[in-house]
């Protein structure tokens, strides 16, 4: 059952003294997933003020094992919690509701929900396949720019490529169904964001509580699968490469047969688990 929409109190004591209930959610996926694009439409809502991965606070728990961005609830030890509660509540508008998108969470919602257990979180997947494709840039050479499963170390020094960067998304997505499977949640489909926005729309409105908007509804027309002067999120230019025509199914254009057979072979699982076809 969904939590109660949050309601604060006429009068809040000293911030030292008690720290209000947020209301706030959360949009998680691993990189590339389309997260940045699901942000920016939630955050046109006239409700929504919109946070873009404020690494620096989440990070105060530390890094996990292996220096990886997998926390867990007992990293939000009291003072880390105070800690990001407060530095989220300096920034919460009365009746708006504050949302943040970050990858890394996905590797942290037990972490997350014992800091904010009273928060929405979003989980948005995308064909791990095409995520793949789009993270080289960022952990397929030689530098991992992107979120870090507890085994990317092994990954760095064993894979290249496609093949690395599948691996990666592969560990990072099965953390978080597990982690999610008790959780409420939302979970989104970054294919369904550009064939069926409309429904994706009406989806996230009733789960965040919000009203229909016009400026939401208006932002849709900039979601494609065409490539070819297509909307680019804001920040993620960077990462973009001119080497495809459609984002669905991007790995038919970028993937040789060798590697493809080589990551259907491991990600199959996955990929039928979230309901994937193996091409």
């Amino acid at each position: 059952m969904p939590a109660a929409p949050f309601s604060p109190p006429s009068s809040l004591p000293s911030r030292q003294l008690y720290l209000p209930p947020l209301r706030n959610a959360f949009i998680v996926g691993v990189a590339r997933s389309g997260s940045s694009i699901l942000g920016e439409l939630i955050a046109a809502h006239p409700q929504v003020d919109y946070l873009f991965e404020v690494h620096q606070i989440w990070e105060v728990g530390g890094a996990g094992i292996n220096a990886s961005h997998r926390l867990t609830a007992e990293h939000a030890t009291p003072q880390v919690a105070k800690a990001i509660q407060t530095w989220f509540a300096e920034r919460q508008t009365p009746d708006r509701l504050l949302l943040e998108k970050n990858p890394r969470n996905v590797l942290r919602i037990p972490y997350l929900r014992a800091i904010f257990p009273e928060a929405r979180i979003i989980h948005l997947v995308r064909d791990g396949r095409d995520a793949a494709c789009s993270m080289v840039p960022g952990c397929g050479g030689e530098k991992w720019l992107h979120l870090k499963p507890p085994s990317w170390n092994t990954f760095f020094s064993e894979y290249s490529g496609a093949v690395r960067c599948a691996h990666a998304w592969q560990e990072a997505a099965e953390i978080a169904l597990a982690d999610l499977a008790s959780v409420f949640h939302l979970l989104l489909r970054y294919e369904s964001l550009l064939t069926q926005p409309e429904k994706i729309l009406g989806q996230f409105l009733d789960f965040l509580e919000l009203e229909s908007s016009a400026e939401t509804s208006a932002f849709l027309s900039r979601l494609q699968d065409d490539t070819v002067g297509s909307y680019q999120a804001r920040e993620q230019a960077f990462w973009f490469r001119d080497d495809h025509k459609v984002r669905m199914g991007r790995y038919k254009e970028n993937l040789t047969m060798g590697e493809l057979a080589e990551i259907n072979s491991f990600l199959a699982p996955t990929l039928t688990k979230l309901g994937y076809p193996i091409q």
